[in-house]
Parts: C-alpha cells; structure tokens; sequence
C-alpha cells in the first residue's frame, strides 16, 4: 500500500537520502536541506511531500511551493505553484510512488486555487531551473506523459578558472570603457541604496531579491566583501556581476549601456576575484543560448548541462 504524508520531525536523514539517490547530479547536505527546505519562507507544512512504503520507508518526495511573500516587482505569482525538487528512490521506481506523489501535488496546488505548476523556475531559490535533459531522460518522459510541457530551455556552463587572466582583448575593453569615464570595482558598503536602487530600476525582482540576500551574508561576515563588483559610468552604478563560493552570477549591464563590452569585462573582473579568492571553477546554472555562444564561450566556459523549464496548466 502506497501512502503519501506530509513530512514531519524524524524524516530529515531519510529525505536527505532519498534525495541523493533520486537526483545524484543535485544532491543535497542535511545542512543544505535544512536551510533551504525546511527554513523557506514560502515552505507549508503540507506543501513537503513524502511517499512511503507499506512498512514505512521512504520512497520519495516533492517540495511544493506557492509564493506567500510577495517578490519585488513579481507580486506573488497567485495563479502559480512550483514543484522545486521531486524524486523517487531508483528502487521504488515503476511502482505507483511518483503517480502518486504528482496526485498528491496537483491536489495541494488545487486546493489553493493554482491553475498552473512549474518546474522549477522558484525564483526566491531554485536547486536547478528545471529537469536535466540528459542525467534524468526518463524522469523527464514521466513527467511529460502526465501533461508537462517544456516552455523554455535554461543552460548550465562550467570553466576552469585556476590559471585565469586578462587577455590582450580584455585589456583593451578595460583601458577603452576607463578612457570614457567607466570603471569597475568592488561594491563599495557606502553605496548600497544606490546599488539597490539601481537594482530596482533596471533587473528582476527576483535578482533583486538575490542581491538582497548576498548583501545581508556580506554584513554578517558569512560572503567576502568582494562578492558583487559594479561598473561605474562616473559615479552612477551602471552594471553589476556577484559570485558565491564557485557559483557566479546573475549579472547584468542596463540597457542605456548594453553593447559596450562592459559585461565581458565585469564578468572577467567577477572571475579574477573569484580565482584571488581561491576557487578553481566557475559555473552558471541558468543562461540561454545567446549568452552561451557569446560572453561565456569567449571566456572558456563550456555547457555542461541543459534544462528543460517545464510546465502543466490545471485550469
């Protein structure tokens, strides 16, 4: 007999390990579960899903999400709900679990009036944009047989960074922006409302959001100081790159300022303070095919794995 609950005091070690063997590529630490599943804002009692077996093991899970705090410039999505993790162990797999993790899904995402679910496009903090298109094939069919369509396609590239420098081209963009009054450097803590503006103004909500939330690990000692550089056309921020330990990004330029070269040469700023700071890698989970074969492929990075973002309208 199949049965779906949900999660409760006592299932960490067991979800955290059914996690790992469901999604290797995307495993999770129980720090890393508890800090970003069970300390969510946005995360329901109901909306953690577990499947278990006759005498009780798990078999799988889904972390279901609706937004109840609206993010800036988004609202709150209220036609929206996003499935952000879902796995069943390979053991379990063929069974009934996942069918019936998806019922028990739709039915929390139902229950309060979503007429469509994503995944996994949770832009307060997304494991991974979508489905891996090549690690989890079949995960995928399974999920398009039960009415998901792909909608969009995010790419994940990685470049070695443990011997990068300014090539002559960069060097040359630098020397040109600089020669036209633009700079870039670190994020300076006496120009956070300006940063913030300028963030308000010009990029997502939930970049914005992101930006936030680096700015307060910054603060509290837990994120360098050099983690968000900016570019500067005088003294107004005109373009921004941040990183976290190996994971950079977003960043962006505004579009007063696009086709200048200012991005290649913040993102090869971001990547240089990245290598001071001791990382030997650099990766990107989401960018789209233009960015790929443009700034990312001319400074090394390759893909190493597509998305597929996928949706299922319940109306």
């Amino acid at each position: 007999m199949i049965s779906v609950r949900p999660y409760r005091d006592g299932d960490l070690a067991d979800v955290v390990a059914v996690w790992r063997q469901a999604l290797p590529l995307d495993a999770v630490t129980e720090d890393d579960f508890v800090r970003r599943v069970l300390l969510d804002e946005n995360l329901e009692p109901d909306g953690l899903l577990v499947v278990e077996t006759q005498d009780d093991r798990v078999a799988g899970f889904a972390l279901c999400l609706v937004l109840r705090h609206a993010i800036e410039n988004i609202g709150l999505l209220e036609h929206r709900g996003f499935i952000t993790a879902l796995g069943v162990a390979p053991e379990f797999r063929g069974n009934g679990f996942g069918n019936a993790l998806l019922g028990a899904a739709e039915k929390f995402f139902r229950e309060r009036n979503r007429t469509e679910i994503a995944i996994a496009p949770y832009a307060p903090g997304y494991f991974v944009p979508g489905v891996d298109k090549t690690a989890y094939a079949n995960g995928l069919n399974w999920l398009q047989r039960h009415g998901f369509n792909e909608f969009s396609e995010a790419i994940a590239m990685d470049a070695m960074i443990g011997t990068f420098s300014f090539d002559n081209d960069l060097l040359v963009k630098e020397r040109k922006l600089a020669s036209e009054g633009l700079t870039i450097r670190p994020l300076s803590r006496d120009e956070i409302v300006s940063f913030m503006a300028f963030m308000g103004r010009t990029m997502p909500g939930d970049w914005i959001e992101d930006a936030r939330r680096l700015l307060r690990s910054i603060a509290t000692g837990t994120a360098p100081r050099d983690s968000i550089f900016v570019a500067m056309d005088g003294d107004e921020i005109v373009g921004y790159c941040k990183f976290e330990c190996e994971h950079f990004g977003p960043f962006g330029v505004a579009d007063s300022h696009q086709e200048r070269g200012i991005g290649s040469v913040l993102l090869a700023r971001t990547l240089l303070q990245m290598r001071l700071e001791g990382h030997h890698a650099a990766f990107v989970l989401w960018t789209g095919e233009r960015a790929a074969k443009g700034v990312y492929g001319r400074l090394g990075f390759k893909v190493s794995r597509r998305f597929a973002i996928l949706k299922k309208s319940l109306a």
